[in-house]
């Protein structure tokens, strides 16, 4: 299966291959010249084969059968070539002729024929009836007679030279059907090898090794950068129930639902931030009370991705310098509120493992059903690992195509170091969205797998 997908995932690679091959099998057909092949063959007999005795027939063709496997190499030979040049006033030599002429006998039989490869048709014609004739007078001149003016062994045309009407090559069909193959076949090990050679998560099938569910799958978006609340701004998009499918598997991953959800990624510009915007907009319109935290102290974005004031917010309320209700604010129609990050302190990992974060974490939790923590990346620094300890759920996210195996792997053993194991995997900007019955349907794990 892993190979089956790596050559699915690399579709393109092959198609090109196999287009290039049939190209250059095409290319290369077109450029060589055609060649056409001129055969004749003669029947060999030896002295005796005439005499009425049963006993001396079979044993001049006995004496044939032998002979001729020696004609076969005489007729490339420069004994015969060399008087064919002079006839027909050849530009070439014995040697350059000869890789144009082939002898052959069939098992059995004492009929040899000969064949002339040449680019024009009649000139082939020529050659093989000159050099049949050629072998059978040099034939006649070294076997010795049998009397005077009688050879022992003649050689007699059965059938004559023609000219050719089609050539025997290029065979353009097959050598396109071989340009196919090849490049199919180039074009597999190409993909195999970029497989071998790519190790960025793409789907969740790469990631099985590490037995971490798969609980959204948001497809890739050009304009997110644009529309980065696409729950809000387009609620019958794609992406926008992926979201809400996300929204159902996250409340079915404890019984009762999770009431305090830490998101965070492996390493920067995966989507954790828009995915936990949209995960909190999905949640507030399905009727629950939610609080949207920005957690990330070091570079905050809840805030410009939300469209609010983030001057103040959670690094000042954890020192004290504001109180809840000051930094608090309501978000949308429903009820969502959003709590920024405020001013960057210097010491964020302090502020957020203190026992401030626990007490504001506690009061949020008993006024909204639901507490969304956006986080840095948890290989960046440790402050999404000391956030995980606070939370009873904690998603990753990794943008399909960008965050390596390696990397969601590491992120994984970093929470597990202390007590916080990835509740589950949000695959983000990923590119293979179906959609069936108008609907959107992803790779996801479903509610109800996630609930048994």
């Amino acid at each position: 299966m892993t190979i089956a997908r790596s050559l699915l995932r690399s579709w393109w690679m092959l198609a090109t291959c196999a287009v290039l091959g049939v190209g250059v099998a095409a290319l290369g057909s077109a450029a060589t010249t055609p060649t056409y092949r001129a055969s004749t063959s003669y029947y060999v007999s030896v002295a005796g084969q005439d005499a009425a005795s049963a006993g001396e027939i079979a044993q001049g063709s006995t004496a044939a059968q032998q002979k001729i496997k020696s004609y076969v190499e005489l007729a490339s030979s420069p004994r015969v070539l060399t008087p064919v040049i002079e006839h027909l006033r050849l530009d070439s030599t014995p040697a350059e002729l000869g890789r144009h002429v082939t002898a052959s006998v069939g098992t059995g039989t004492v009929i040899i024929s000969i064949s002339v490869t040449d680019p024009d048709p009649r000139h082939a014609a020529r050659l093989a009836e000159a050099v049949g004739q050629t072998l059978a007078s040099v034939v006649s001149q070294i076997e010795p007679e049998v009397s005077p003016n009688t050879p022992s062994v003649r050689l007699e045309e059965v059938t004559p030279a023609t000219t050719p009407s089609s050539p025997i090559g290029p065979k353009t069909t097959a050598n396109v059907a071989l340009g196919f193959v090849a490049g199919l076949a180039l074009g597999a090990a190409l993909a195999l090898v970029r497989a071998a050679l790519d190790t960025r998560v793409r789907t969740a099938a790469d990631l099985a090794d590490l037995d971490l569910a798969l609980l959204g799958d948001i497809a890739f978006d050009a304009e997110a950068g644009a529309r980065p609340l696409i729950v809000r701004d387009d609620a019958r998009s794609a992406r926008s129930e992926a979201f809400r499918a996300l929204r159902t598997n996250v409340q079915f991953l404890r019984s009762g639902g999770s009431r305090t959800i830490a998101v965070t990624s492996a390493r920067p510009s995966e989507g954790k931030t828009t995915t936990t915007a949209n995960l909190a907009i999905a949640m507030s319109q399905s009727g629950l009370r939610v609080a949207v935290v920005d957690a990330d102290l070091r570079r905050p974005n809840l805030a410009t991705v939300m469209g609010i004031e983030g001057a103040t917010g959670l690094s000042d309320l954890l020192i004290g310098r504001a109180e809840l209700e000051d930094v608090l604010q309501p978000w949308g129609d429903d009820d969502m509120h959003v709590l920024p990050a405020g001013t960057i302190p210097p010491n964020p990992s302090e502020l957020l493992g203190s026992e401030a974060m626990e007490r504001v974490l506690e009061v949020l939790t008993d006024r909204f059903d639901v507490v969304l923590v956006d986080t840095p990346p948890v290989l960046a620094v440790t402050d999404a690992s000391l956030v995980s300890t606070l939370v009873s759920t904690t998603l990753l996210v990794s943008a399909a195509g960008q965050t390596k195996r390696a990397e969601v792997r590491l992120a994984t053993e970093a929470l597990d170091r202390v007590g916080r194991r990835a509740s589950g995997l949000v695959l983000t900007k990923t590119k293979h969205t179906k959609r069936q019955g108008g609907y959107y349907r992803s790779e996801y794990t479903s509610a109800a797998a996630l609930s048994a």
